[in-house]
């Protein structure tokens, strides 16, 4: 099948989260399935064109776009080989894309043009298949940011169509992250004022909400695991105000399971890593740790009575990931003997937590404020255990990762976290886990949940084998690319019902 997706970020060049990993890797292994893949992106104004191998596609001419009452230039880039598996274009428009930041500013406020970057996005992607005599048989749009070329198919191109039936799908990777605006942005989108009135695809609550438009306007809707899907569907806290849209496409509104890169993600060939092991030669893993340590200033300390676990913890600092939980045990467990190793950024008064815990417990405690690739390879690798207490997670890569580490994850019962990590001490005699679990989003639900940890860690057989079965957990992005196949099937059959 042709696929045209559209989306804000990829790896490695335009990254902010896990999404940019979940369009790099589906593109490369829909791909490998012999599949015709262009994804489109803005060419921001921080990316190095040299290093990245972006060069201007000199057979297409300068295009122009309107945006509410301006017109904007723009033309295409290309990344990498005309010649590559998935075929990356870049969309060029100093006024819009021109600055550094794919959603903020160097500050951290969002971008105040959001909504006409997403519309020249997505102009510009629809134009390509027309441009390139390709007929795109599904337009992929990813996240909020995509939503208004789903508009577009169904506004614009109904009656003059595009080259291929053009079915779509919608992929939600944070329900959170909604596109809201003020009704009267409707113009900044050149669609029609009704549709952001009550009844009208993009009105809810009184404002123009992306998201819940693309909900409606989808041929197929999907999220990044199945419990998430159930979750979002069915409970106000998951749903964020959308759950009776989704429950309203119920018929068509999948979960699906995000893969990990195992091609990055491996310790038995991870160059990042002082030392490489495999499930069946675990002795590296205790080089990374004492590595690590050392890198971060970290008492090196066995399994003593007064000494505990090496925790690592790699990812935003924002409530969702559930550092709230985490915060108020800092203090005790340090004074327990617990290690951690905490990389992210995020928001600004759980920065200024994490370095006065921090300080407070030299040692015992890192924190990294900035993020650092290399180093959040070396946290996986020489951890003991990976916290990830999410207040939700759509899916979650970092326990997928963490897994294959050997660094069983804890976890939350919430979205994809539920789909991935079995506990490891409430499966009976045989203890056939590959993590620990907790449910309620407290701080002494986390705390039971690595004390329970603690005791397992302190048996090196049975730890042993902890770590073997969540090494050989697989999940490959194999397995999601045949299920995306078929909602893209789905995708192009039904597409006449929202014509």
């Amino acid at each position: 099948m042709n696929v045209l997706m559209i989306s804000a970020e990829m790896t490695p060049f335009a990254k902010v989260g896990g999404l940019a990993d979940v369009v790099d890797a589906l593109s490369r292994a829909l791909a490998d399935r012999k599949h015709d893949v262009r994804v489109v992106l803005p060419l921001y104004g921080h990316l190095d064109r040299t290093a990245e191998k972006i060069v201007p596609i000199r057979s297409l001419p300068p295009l122009t776009a309107r945006v509410g009452q301006r017109i904007h230039d723009f033309r295409f880039w290309r990344r990498g080989s005309a010649q590559a598996r998935v075929k990356i274009y870049l969309v060029e428009c100093d006024d819009l894309f021109g600055r550094p930041g794919i959603y903020t500013q160097p500050g951290g406020d969002a971008f105040g043009d959001s909504l006409a970057r997403a519309s020249l996005h997505a102009q510009a992607a629809l134009l390509l298949p027309r441009l390139f005599d390709w007929p795109v048989e599904v337009i992929h749009a990813h996240d909020a940011e995509a939503v208004p070329a789903l508009l577009y198919r169904r506004q614009w191109y109904a009656e003059r169509g595009l080259p291929g039936p053009g079915g779509t799908l919608l992929t939600i990777h944070n329900l959170a992250h909604q596109e809201v605006h003020p009704a009267a942005a409707v113009e900044t989108l050149g669609l029609p004022a009704g549709m952001a009135a009550y009844p009208g695809l993009l009105e809810f609550q009184g404002q123009l909400n992306l998201l819940k438009a693309g909900i409606l306007a989808a041929d197929q809707v999907n999220t990044v695991s199945p419990n998430y899907a159930n979750e979002t569907r069915t409970t106000r806290m998951f749903g964020c105000g959308l759950e009776e849209m989704l429950a309203s496409r119920q018929d068509s509104y999948t979960g699906i399971l995000n893969g990990a890169d195992y091609g990055t993600w491996d310790p038995a060939r991870d160059r990042n890593l002082p030392a490489n092991y495999s499930s069946t030669r675990l002795e590296g893993k205790e080089k990374c740790r004492e590595a690590l340590c050392a890198e971060l200033k970290l008492a090196v300390a066995g399994k003593a009575a007064d000494q505990g676990p090496l925790c690592g913890f790699v990812g935003r600092l924002v409530r969702q990931k559930g550092v709230d939980l985490l915060l108020p045990l800092l203090d005790r467990l340090a004074a327990d003997g617990f290690r951690f190793a905490i990389l992210g950024t995020g928001e600004a008064r759980l920065e200024d937590a994490m370095r006065v815990v921090a300080a407070k417990h030299p040692g015992r405690i890192s924190f990294s404020g900035q993020f650092d690739e290399g180093l959040a390879h070396r946290i996986y690798a020489g951890s003991d255990l990976f916290l990830m207490p999410s207040e939700f997670e759509p899916c979650g890569l970092s326990q997928m990762y963490a897994l294959k580490y050997g660094t069983p994850p804890v976890v939350r019962r919430t979205g994809g976290l539920a789909d991935t990590v079995v506990d490891a001490t409430a499966t009976g005699p045989g203890r056939k886990g590959t993590g620990f679990v907790f449910d309620e989003a407290r701080p002494e639900a986390l705390l039971g949940a690595l004390r329970r940890a603690e005791k397992l860690w302190r048996n090196p057989d049975d730890w042993g084998r902890l770590q073997r079965r969540g090494m050989a957990c697989d999940f490959s992005w194999a397995e999601a690319a045949a299920t995306y196949e078929g909602v893209y099937q789905r995708a192009v059959t039904t597409g006449a019902s929202h014509e």
